[in-house]
Parts: C-alpha cells; sequence; structure tokens
C-alpha cells in the first residue's frame, strides 16, 4: 500500500503545481471592454507626454518643451488653450520636472529638490495662460523625502514617500512642523538599504478623494496599493493596504551616490491613477520592466479598497485620467507614427 500512497501524493502535488496561480488582474471578474470614441487634438501639439490630469472644463499634459512644462486642453472638445508653466529660476517661473496634481479648479505643483510647493488657479489660467503660480511654501524637513505631496489645506500638506526611514506618509504644516507621520513602508527593515535607498524604491502615485480626506497611493514596480485616510484629529489612518506584490530593488552605491535599480524580472505594476467619488481607476500590467510601460487594464477599486471591475482598453494607454461630469476616461496613448496622442473612453 505505500506505493500507491506515495503515487498519489505525488499526483496531487502535480496537479496542484498545474493550477495557475490567479493574479492580480483575476480578482476582477467583471470585465468591460472600451472602445475609444476619439478626441479632436492635434497630436503635432504634443512633445513627450509624461502625464495627464484633468478637472471638469480643462486638461493638463505635462510635457516639457519649448521652455514651458504643461499644455493646457479644453476638456470637451480638445482644443488648444496654450502651454504654461515657465522653466527657469525668475519670478512666477518653476523648475523643470516639477510635478502637479489636481484638485477642482487648483493646480498644485511640487518640486522635491528645492522643496517648492505652488499652485495655480485653473479658471485664471483658461483667462490668461501666462498666469503665474502662487507660492504656498517651501519645505525642509530633516529626513523626510516626498515623491508626491497633496495639500489639504494652504498650509496642511500630506507628503508620500519616507520619513525618518520607517513612514510612507507624513502630515506636515507650511512651517516644516510634522504632525504626524505613519503606515510602516515596505522595506522599513531592510538593514541593507539606507535613507536615500528606501526613498527612491518607495515612490508612487498620490491621489486624494474629491470630498474628503481619503487618499490612495501605488507604488511603482508594485502590486501595492494604500487606500488610508487624514482624520480631524490629524492622524493618517489606514483603511485598507493592499500589498499584494513588493517592488524588487538592488541598492547601488556609486561613489557618494545611493540609487536602486529594478530587478529586470520585476513587473511594471501600478502605471498610473486616478479617482472620482465612488472610484479609483488603476492603470495596471504584470509586463517585465523591460517590456514597453503601457497598458490597456484599469483595474477599478471602491474607496475601501474592494475590487469593483475592470476595464478593457482597444489601445494601449502610458497615463490616464478621469471626469465624472463627462463620464469619460482619458488616456495618454501613441498614435501610428509613434508620437503621442489623447484619446477618450465613455465609462461604463
Amino acid at each position: 500500500m505505500k506505493p500507491i500512497r506515495t503515487i498519489f501524493v505525488l499526483l496531487c502535488v502535480m496537479l496542484c503545481s498545474c493550477k495557475k496561480n490567479p493574479g492580480l488582474t483575476d480578482r476582477f471578474p467583471h470585465e468591460i471592454s472600451l472602445s475609444e470614441i476619439g478626441y479632436s487634438i492635434d497630436p503635432e501639439e504634443l512633445a513627450l507626454v509624461e502625464g495627464i490630469q484633468c478637472n471638469d472644463s480643462s486638461l493638463i499634459i505635462f510635457d516639457y518643451h519649448s521652455g514651458k512644462s504643461f499644455t493646457l486642453l479644453d476638456l470637451e472638445t480638445g482644443r488648444y488653450r496654450g502651454r504654461f508653466g515657465q522653466i527657469g529660476q525668475g519670478p512666477g517661473e518653476i523648475s523643470l520636472g516639477c510635478y502637479g496634481i489636481v484638485e477642482q479648479n487648483m493646480f498644485h505643483i511640487f518640486f522635491h529638490p528645492t522643496g517648492l510647493l505652488a499652485k495655480y488657479d485653473m479658471d485664471s489660467l483658461r483667462h490668461n495662460i501666462d498666469f503665474r503660480p502662487s507660492v504656498l511654501t517651501k519645505y525642509d524637513i530633516p529626513d523626510a523625502a516626498f515623491s508626491q505631496i497633496h495639500p489639504i489645506s494652504d498650509s496642511i500638506f500630506l507628503g508620500a514617500g519616507v520619513c525618518h526611514s520607517e513612514y510612507q506618509y507624513t502630515l506636515f504644516d507650511k512651517r516644516n512642523s510634522i504632525l504626524n507621520a505613519g503606515i510602516e513602508i515596505y522595506n522599513a527593515r531592510y538593514f541593507n538599504f539606507n535613507t536615500p535607498n528606501k526613498f527612491l524604491s518607495n515612490q508612487g502615485r498620490l491621489r486624494k478623494h474629491p470630498g474628503s480626506n481619503r487618499f490612495v497611493y501605488t507604488l511603482n514596480y508594485s502590486a501595492n496599493i494604500d487606500f488610508f485616510e487624514v482624520t480631524d484629529g490629524n492622524r493618517i489612518e489606514a483603511i485598507n493596504l493592499l500589498r499584494q506584490g513588493n517592488p524588487r530593488y538592488n541598492p547601488v552605491q556609486n561613489g557618494k551616490m545611493s540609487m536602486v535599480v529594478p530587478d529586470l524580472n520585476s513587473s511594471f505594476g501600478y502605471i498610473d491613477v486616478s479617482v472620482s467619488t465612488d472610484y479609483v481607476y488603476a492603470l495596471y500590467t504584470d509586463r517585465k520592466v523591460t517590456e514597453p510601460c503601457s497598458s490597456d487594464i484599469v483595474l477599478i477599486y471602491d474607496w475601501q479598497g474592494n475590487p469593483v471591475k475592470k476595464y478593457r482598453l482597444n489601445r494601449e494607454a502610458y497615463y490616464i485620467t478621469t471626469n465624472e461630469k463627462l463620464n469619460r476616461l482619458f488616456a495618454a496613448v501613441k498614435n501610428e507614427d509613434g508620437g503621442w496622442d489623447i484619446t477618450s473612453y465613455e465609462m461604463k
């Protein structure tokens, strides 16, 4: 009987090993295919696109060229309104590489190397493309580095990155006082990672709920997405931490410079994220980092971090943004000539 029992056990092991290990996208069984409805923008107006965001009236494209950082379009028609964000060191000018976050009628920009935090009034930009940003503060917090910052108000800000080599999120004010730091980074106990390594390996994309102080943060080169909130008592509290696949980085020291390099077998994971009142839309791929950083899959969560459904686009997208007033998803895509284009989809 012993040989028979041994064969039975081996067969069970073989059958189990043949079963497909379900991936992240398989947790969203309700798939909806979307076909583009077009968008009347002249691709010649775009350079190298590095992001898109919108409010109810305007679409901002991150594409640094011609001495300016951003292109402004009319959201509904795609009509070109001009370029803004003059790059330079003078009054009203911004550094090359400034990132920004749209919330209602404000476009908040930040630049980590200088600590600049400023904002544009988007209604003013629509009437005067040369409208200058107003500076909120220049942050300088020892032992903290942020790849993304979102204002709670004009004087309180939430930074996502690393604080004290341990925490992912930091609430601070314009006087550079830390109000709270919370939620441990995935590699807090990696003793071969110094503070710069931890900062570089904890970069991602931060978005805020349109009507409350709830946030979502997707971590680069990973399947990790955090849902959390800032309470009325200025406390950072987790809602749902879906850390389903940590990044795989190798720390590298080049003289005095600390770097991290993604493992070549790593996946891109979450590429971009957008939000509405009810949902979080995350562009996601299982592709390796050696392949194109684009996807036709958008995973949709509710604000508790529960999977709801997924969209399958008919084109590969590099960046996305959504607008619930028009019920449309906008995507940065490549055209047949290899240049950039913006297209849109009606959401279902």
